[in-house]
């Protein structure tokens, strides 16, 4: 499988409007730096595609036929592109946590076809396997794991740490191909919804071969600087994710 990383930013995306701080300012100068709110998509062997989160308009980025779409949750920049996708002209299976839902999108969803996931409950899209995992924020949260041909991908945002349930069952599955895990905050930051670097690193660490960091703030380090600090201190096996970014499980 191909996991295709559009959108690798929080709520503001970077650079945050009108913010002068140096993430931001480092975006305006290098193209690179800049980030999408959390949009992530899986090829299969097949070349079908199937989305996880929808927080920016994807129609220039991925304009294929869905096999479905899967939310880990409902804050806004995680399901904003889901108001342009409901327009859409094939009919497509939505699967979401119960909870903080979008009443616009429940009431009105036009070729979305909403469906509820609880954490355990397991699907077959295409030729991947996909179980819906808890995950501990603010609102009802899921993550996501993902197996094709023995190959197992974890998404992990938005989260601090994990409940102690999620922790067993991805230890069960380890090691994992690849963890892509929430890392919105700078080292040393502490915050009850989110990790920051050091903490994302860790639960990657523990469970996969490789880890991707993702869901970055603008709070966050520049871009350079995060970059130069993740490789000094995990080398290859942990990444900072990029919008664009494209990685062969």
């Amino acid at each position: 499988m191909l996991v295709y990383f559009i959108g690798t930013g929080g709520s503001e995306g970077i650079p945050a409007h009108l913010c002068t701080c140096s993430t931001c300012n480092e975006a305006r100068k290098f193209g690179f730096a800049q980030r999408k709110p959390s949009t992530l998509a899986v090829i299969t062997e097949n070349r079908k595609a199937v989305l996880f989160d929808v927080g920016t308009d994807i129609r220039d980025f991925l304009n294929v036929p869905l096999e479905a779409i899967f939310l880990t949750h409902w804050h806004h920049d995680h399901i904003y592109g889901l108001y342009k996708l409901r327009w859409m002209a094939m009919e497509t299976p939505l699967y979401a946590p119960e909870g903080h839902a979008d009443a616009l999108i429940l009431n009105d969803p036009k070729n979305l076809r909403p469906k509820t996931l609880k954490p355990g409950d397991t699907l077959r899209m295409d030729t991947l396997k996909i179980t819906a995992i808890r995950l501990d924020h603010e609102v009802e949260t899921l993550g996501y794991l993902i197996e094709e041909d023995g190959k197992s991908v974890a998404l992990l945002y938005d989260t601090k740490g994990l409940p102690g349930e999620t922790w067993e069952f991805l230890r069960e599955k380890a090691p994992l191909r690849l963890a892509i895990v929430d890392a919105t905050y700078p080292p040393g930051f502490d915050d009850p919804n989110h990790n920051n670097v050091n903490e994302a690193a860790q639960i990657g660490l523990q469970l996969a071969e490789r880890t991707v960091l993702s869901h970055i703030s603008h709070k966050n380090l520049p871009f350079l600087e995060l970059v130069e600090y993740v490789r000094k201190r995990w080398g290859n096996k942990v990444l900072v994710a990029y919008d664009g970014m494209v990685f062969y499980v």
